[in-house]
């Protein structure tokens, strides 16, 4: 049997241990609890800094309702680096916007607009608008699918525009609608460096120096579930518009069909989103009629194929193809690279063939905030390098709305 010592000292060694066990937890909780308190106490809201910061406010100083700003881009495809003034007023449910743009490459533009986004609890918009555009020296290779960028030529092009429209949202992700423009058209030789379109013969321009005048008619639908038109990483948008081209005054009455598909697919929190895209534009055209060249679908630039220079392909049938992937470093950089493919053709049928398609692929950089876009870099490779730097919010892919 173990002595009366070995019994106080086996009891007495188990409470020392216990002690010092029950201690050292009481001390780890403690350290743990102040922890807990001092970095409590270090804790800020969740507000953005630096470059955010930055876009924030750059973000709420142009979407303002009331005030002068700065524009930037806006201008008529390959004006080249372009800003402008304007002034925005609402009163009530009318948006009055007015504003004038000028760019390195001598292109003008001015536009006055009076819209109503918010009637009927926001189930119905009104649009108005007049706009003037003089671009100097705008790019014709000629038409058909194997041009070569050998031929450029220039062309100036002065646009007046006014009309408007009617859209309505019987849910916030459908639209339906339609609207009216008066346009008056009136190409003249072009400035630059390159050769003024009537100095080459060789070079089929239909309607060349012939002034039109339409009458444009479009009705149009579309589901949207992007979180954004200005700038989105889910959701989608198809879309289909029907335009009637009227001249009573000379042979350039045509009708064009535009459809088009947008799928945005986020993966792991939305740090990496698959992104594709699809154009189609027909035009149909009677016997006796024809489409000017300056008016023929077109493949090419910042909307229509980063790979190729703006207007680098026309003809009466248009399809563009283009596939994203897209990774976040920062909350205000989106990287992505990028392959776009697509075609031209006379006839309808030759547009669904598999065959004659022009590719480019590259590195794009984007801006911006979650609802809205900065400026946008793209590096592609299609007919040689190409480099485009728009802040236009127009731009082709990556969420940006499009106008056909």
């Amino acid at each position: 049997m173990p002595s009366l010592f070995q019994s106080i000292t086996t009891t007495s060694l188990a409470f020392v241990l216990a002690s010092t066990t029950a201690f050292g937890q009481d001390t780890r909780a403690g350290v743990i609890a102040e922890q807990q308190a001092e970095k409590a106490q270090r804790l800020e809201p969740n507000v953005a800094r630096g470059a955010e910061k930055f876009l924030d406010w750059v973000e709420g100083h142009f979407t303002n309702p009331n005030q002068f700003y700065v524009t930037f881009g806006g201008l008529y495809p390959s004006s080249g680096f372009g800003m402008g003034v304007a002034v925005r007023q609402a009163f009530g449910h009318a948006r009055f916007n007015a504003g004038v743009a000028y760019s390195l490459r001598g292109y003008k533009m001015a536009q006055a607009s009076l819209d109503f986004p918010e009637l009927a609890g926001e189930k119905l918009e009104i649009d108005t608008h007049v706009r003037w555009d003089d671009a100097t020296q705008v790019p014709f290779y000629g038409i058909g699918n194997d041009t070569s960028a050998d031929d450029r030529v220039n062309f100036g092009l002065k646009a007046l525009e006014a009309g408007g429209g009617l859209t309505f949202k019987p849910v916030r992700w459908y639209r339906i609608g339609g609207g009216l423009l008066f346009k008056r058209m009136e190409d003249r030789a072009g400035e630059g460096t390159h050769p003024s379109i009537e100095t080459i013969g060789s070079i089929a321009a239909p309607g060349l120096f012939q002034e039109a005048r339409y009458r444009q008619a479009t009705a149009f639908t579309a589901i949207d579930w992007r979180e954004s038109p200005g700038y989105t990483r889910r959701g989608g948008l198809y879309s289909l518009a029907f335009h009637d081209f009227n001249d009573s005054d000379n042979p350039f009455s045509f009708r064009r069909v535009d459809a088009e598909i947008q799928q945005y697919l986020p993966l792991l929190n939305e740090h990496w989103v698959l992104a594709f895209r699809g154009l189609l534009q027909a035009a149909d055209v009677e016997d006796g009629q024809l489409v000017p060249y300056y008016l023929l679908p077109s493949l090419g630039g910042a909307r229509r194929h980063r790979g190729f220079s703006d207007f680098r392909f026309h003809d009466q049938n248009m399809m563009l193809i283009t596939g994203e992937y897209r990774w976040l470093p920062s909350r205000v950089v989106d990287m992505a690279l990028f392959v776009d493919a697509g075609k031209v053709a006379p006839d309808y049928d030759e547009i669904f063939d598999g065959s004659r398609w022009r590719v480019g692929y590259g590195f794009g950089l984007v801006v911006g905030s979650r609802n809205s876009t900065l400026f946008a870099l793209d590096l592609a490779y299609g007919d040689g390098f190409v480099v485009t730097l728009t802040s236009d919010p127009l731009r082709a892919f990556a969420g940006r709305d499009t106008r056909l």
